[in-house]
């Protein structure tokens, strides 16, 4: 209940609350009641103060709309189409990926940005667990899980480095992570981990271009579809090429993730920094960097929420593990097996 709207509209019309009092038909002290928060008025009551300031119900009583923060960072964009979770006390959102239209039909958004506030629409529900990261096999995951509440994904497409600095932020629950074996990142708070996959990071290559080197995709003036610096195949594929002395590409095309460079490299007919599973998905052929493991990882503070535990149910479940292996190019045999360590993260 919004006191403080009677208050702020009681005073913009030049009233004492006495005065509000008399002309609403209600006595001083609920009128200051009201005004604390102390009070909910009953209909007859809340009809008459809103009559008595010119107003509405509504526009007295409504709760306003929630604070959203941008997940990974950043300001939402004005009326752009967010998908919605809630992290603690805080609703989280993300914008959808091309306006939520990129497929074959539309992407249900939980919400929209409004003047820097939240407007859900009708029947959303924020999702239960928010996780940051760039394996397209966690979209999946989401839609498995979706409709449980409290135990339902909002799986955010983004680099490794950027899930990391939301993860230390405490924007997200958890974060996906890859990279070599005994070389991923320092996790930025205390973590739970698991092993998802082991997958190829490389470049994803037009049929078109015959040659299998990383010097002849790059000396072919083929548009090559690069990631952000934050994302760990942007930085494999960086190493491979100053390894390798060849200069860098010209400047071309960004994508968004992993599925995207594979398919900005198959519509231009070049080539993109991407995995081995999301250049089969595209028909491209596959010149592997480097061989990466993937892993799960869930800040400790939130280890007895449920959708922590649902979503590593499902990890090591078979109806997970089946439909992503499906797609090729990921090796499941630990998915979902917890990561024993001492690393414990920067407190």
């Amino acid at each position: 209940m919004r006191g403080a709207s009677v208050r702020e509209r009681r005073l913009e019309c030049g009233l004492t609350q006495t005065e509000l009092a008399a002309r609403a038909g209600v006595s001083r002290q609920l009128v200051a009641a009201v005004e604390a928060g102390r009070n909910v008025p009953g209909v007859d009551a809340a009809l008459g103060l809103a009559r008595a300031l010119s107003t509405t119900v509504e526009e007295l009583f409504a709760e306003p709309p929630p604070d959203v923060l941008a997940a990974l960072g950043g300001r939402l964009h004005d009326r752009a189409p967010l998908r919605v979770g809630r992290v603690g006390d805080q609703l989280v959102a993300a914008e959808l990926a091309d306006h939520g239209i990129a497929g074959a039909s539309w992407t249900s958004p939980d919400g929209v940005s409004e003047a820097g506030t939240l407007r859900l629409f009708p029947g959303a529900s924020p999702a239960g667990v928010v996780l940051a990261g760039c394996d397209p096999a966690f979209g999946m995951a989401e839609r498995m899980l979706d409709g449980l509440g409290p135990r339902s994904l909002l799986a955010i497409s983004a680099p490794t480095g950027t899930a990391l600095r939301a993860l230390r932020k405490g924007s997200v629950h958890a974060a996906v992570v890859h990279g070599l074996e005994h070389e991923l990142p320092e996790p930025p708070v205390p973590v739970m981990r698991w092993h998802v996959a082991r997958w190829r990071v490389g470049v994803a290559v037009s049929p078109s271009l015959r040659r299998r080197s990383l010097e002849a995709v790059l000396s072919s003036k083929l548009p090559v579809a690069q990631r952000d610096p934050a994302a760990t195949s942007q930085q494999a594929f960086d190493r491979a090429r100053l390894a390798a002395g060849v200069e860098p590409p010209p400047a071309g095309p960004s994508a968004a993730g992993h599925l995207d460079a594979a398919r900005i490299a198959a519509t231009l007919g070049g080539a993109g920094v991407t995995t081995e599973g999301a250049a089969h998905a595209f028909g491209l052929r596959f010149l592997t960097l480097e061989d990466h493991t993937v892993e799960l990882w869930v800040a400790e503070r939130w280890r007895e929420h449920p959708g922590v535990s649902a979503l590593v149910e499902l990890l090591a479940s078979p109806a997970f593990t089946e439909r992503v292996a499906h797609f090729g190019g990921y090796d499941l045999s630990r998915c979902g097996e917890r990561v024993d360590t001492d690393v414990r993260g920067a407190r």
